[in-house]
């Protein structure tokens, strides 16, 4: 779709990914707490407790992304932090399509030497 991939394209996927998008993200995190101002509505402005149920519903759907890393990073094997960290991030062996019928190419599990071999139904 957008030609072939060279080392200048790979260099610059892997610094937005590792490191531009996260900074991003941070600085707006950041400036937004720095610039936040209670909720009103109109004239109306929001009880306090309000303002922390919000704020605690955003951190209970937010706060599984991290606990989960930490629980997944800690049960994966490896010698060191990093090697238990570059085991958590690999797909499972099963990960694929659901439906056999889509199972081809690589996702097939049945033909270990070639899967690239393999067309769909």
């Amino acid at each position: 779709m957008i030609g072939e991939r060279t080392r200048l394209f790979w260099l610059w996927w892997r610094g937005c990914w590792a490191f531009v998008s996260p900074m991003l993200l941070l600085a707006i995190l950041i400036w937004s707490l720095a610039t936040f101002n209670p909720p009103t509505y109109g004239l109306v402005k929001y009880p306090g407790w309000a303002t922390a149920f919000g704020w605690c519903m955003i951190i209970f759907c937010i706060m599984w992304i991290p606990f989960i890393a930490i629980v997944k990073i800690v049960q994966a094997k490896g010698s060191n932090l990093w090697k238990k960290i570059a085991a958590a991030s690999k797909p499972a062996p099963d990960w694929g399509p659901y439906l056999k019928k889509h199972r081809w190419g690589r996702y097939d599990k049945t033909n270990e030497n070639n899967p690239q071999a393999v067309t769909p139904e």
